[in-house]
């Protein structure tokens, strides 16, 4: 019991103050993750075709990409609070907006509106985060930002059991959720980055400043990406009903939730490059052996998945950590954009040639994909951990984290208001 404490004490210590920061991003998760279900759901009640399906629901990416282009400028001229506010604000309408036509091309262009909106609020949370962070603390720190992504994710699974045939209660409780989520970000007493500072970074930049950390971004992508797409049709093509295919895709996303805290403390106390590396070797030597274990009974099958997801979904994070590690407060934003950029395209390209070669070669070659981008990403870490030293840019932030809980609704709770301040001048002018 006393080593759980231990344990947990210092999490607690790092959830009090971003505790409505958290609240947030996983009510922003909640209200996308339910829509992108219900959509599908839609699309499938009213007899769109497969590859339609498939297109409109991939803008959602292309969104992301030309987010993370130009949604910087944006951020750095207004505010990470304002410019968070307006995407979630625009969101919530998108989402009202599906009630007036179900046509395919109308849904195209709102999925493609969606994902601009949503890549952009997830530039403001990711930069504004990595500004009040340490390269002492931020491997944690964004673990626990990826666990209530996830978390999040998961509840707005949850709620598509609301009764609602047509999807219209739906939609109104994904604008509601979006309403709700502007309340802790926009009164959080959490510090924004100063954007007077605010500079561009280039891809190139980027790839000079980390090699590892950019192409491991774009790893991530593909694994990620094939995960969401392709694990489903991987499970049923090896013959798994429906209830072990939704066994085989919870234990992945278990996996990830469940790896982001140890791995994201490991990180904080070795050299990140060490951790993506060793991360991408575990993956190489044991992807392949799920193509024996999926049909092996529930227990392997559980172990696999687990396994899987771990390495999945653990890249990213130590990616952004590691390349925040070497930049300051001033390129964070575009940093953040590039980032998503590159794991946007790894979320495209990646299912497209995996599902080619599935289709030609047979299911196994989902399972050696993995194994195969892994390997190849281990080689070329090793190669500039070997020949490339690190140059760590260690600055504690201007205005650093509160190490006491976030008060949320300071400002409204606070005695001293203008309308106090207004009654003290009329007694003043009184006496």
């Amino acid at each position: 019991m006393t080593k759980l404490h231990e344990y947990i004490k210092p999490l607690e210590a790092v959830i009090s103050p971003l505790s409505a920061f958290f609240t947030g991003t996983t009510l922003t998760c909640m209200g996308y993750a339910l829509l992108t279900s219900t959509l599908s759901v839609q699309m499938n009640l009213h007899h769109v075709p497969t590859a339609e399906i498939g297109l409109i629901l991939s803008l959602y990416y292309a969104g992301y990409i030309l987010a993370s282009v130009t949604a910087s400028k944006i951020i750095n001229k207004v505010g990470h609070i304002r410019a968070f506010s307006a995407y979630i604000s625009i969101f919530s309408a998108l989402a009202l907006m599906h009630i007036f036509s179900y046509a395919p091309v109308f849904w195209a262009l709102l999925r493609l509106i969606e994902g601009y909106c949503i890549g952009s609020s997830m530039m403001c949370l990711e930069s504004w985060l990595n500004a009040r962070t340490t390269n002492q603390n931020r491997g944690l720190i964004m673990a626990l930002y990826m666990v209530t992504t996830y978390l999040g994710s998961g509840l707005g699974q949850l709620l598509l059991n609301i009764p609602s045939p047509d999807g219209i209660l739906v939609y109104i409780t994904v604008s509601i959720i979006f309403s709700v989520a502007l309340v802790p970000v926009s009164l959080t007493a959490l510090p924004a980055p100063d954007i007077s500072l605010a500079q561009s970074m280039k891809l190139s930049e980027l790839y000079r400043t980390s090699p590892v950390g950019t192409i491991g971004c774009l790893c991530s992508g593909v694994f990620v990406g094939a995960f969401y797409t392709l694990g489903t049709v991987y499970a049923a093509q090896n013959g798994l009903d429906i209830a072990q295919t939704s066994i085989f895709m919870f234990c992945g996303i278990l996996g990830g939730m469940l790896a982001q805290i140890p791995v994201g403390r490991l990180s904080d106390r070795l050299d990140r490059r060490f951790v993506i590396m060793w991360t991408c070797g575990a993956m190489f030597l044991s992807a392949p052996w799920i193509q024996f274990f999926l049909n092996s009974g529930t227990a392997l099958l559980s172990l696999s998945a687990l396994l899987l997801g771990a390495c999945t979904f653990i890249i990213y994070p130590i990616c952004v950590s590691h390349i925040n590690d070497l930049i300051d407060d001033s390129r964070r934003t575009n940093a953040s954009g590039r980032l998503i950029m590159l794991q946007s395209i790894g979320m495209i390209i990646g299912p497209i040639i995996i599902s080619f070669a599935m289709q030609h070669f047979g299911p196994i070659c989902f399972p050696l994909a993995f194994s195969a981008v892994a390997g190849l990403f281990v080689l070329f870490a090793f190669k500039h951990i070997a020949c490339r030293p690190i140059h760590y840019v260690d600055i504690t932030p201007a205005t650093p984290q509160p190490i006491t809980v976030t008060p949320v609704y300071h400002k409204v709770t606070q005695s001293d208001t203008i309308i106090d301040k207004a009654k003290d001048l009329l007694s003043e002018k009184k006496h």
